[in-house]
């Protein structure tokens, strides 16, 4: 008798274990996918910031400015799609889909990934 209640109690004991363990991993699970969709976000908003930041470069200086720069193709492994929208640079991240908007000034043109060319003529901003 006393064997097969020791068998008992360990069964017991092992089962509240495997309770606790599972809302352990459930709750860092939760903390995972925050930590997640924080890092997309914060690697898009970098390169908005970065796009952002040579729109209005090109809206402050004269006629004449022309320059080339590089949109990069993931970000700290993040993919994202990236586009301008009624005067808004628009990206979104391709996991998770969080988007993130920046004011940009009046552009012609379109941004792609990879060489991108900006430049200033008549007072308009021209891309690609």
């Amino acid at each position: 008798m006393k064997k097969g209640q020791v068998a008992n109690e360990f069964l017991i004991l092992l089962g509240m274990g495997m309770i606790f363990l599972l809302i352990f991993l459930y709750a860092i699970s939760d903390d995972m996918q925050s930590l997640t969709m924080e890092k997309e976000f914060n690697s898009i908003r970098d390169v908005g910031y970065s796009v952002q930041n040579e729109f209005f470069l090109a809206a402050g200086v004269k006629d004449g400015y022309f320059r080339q720069f590089k949109v990069p193709e993931t970000h700290d492994g993040v993919r994202y799609n990236i586009t301008i929208s009624g005067g808004y640079l628009v990206l979104q991240s391709e996991k998770t889909h969080q988007l993130a908007e920046f004011a940009v000034p009046p552009v012609v043109g379109s941004i792609r990934k990879g060489e991108n060319n900006i430049s200033k003529e008549g007072g308009v901003i021209y891309l690609n």
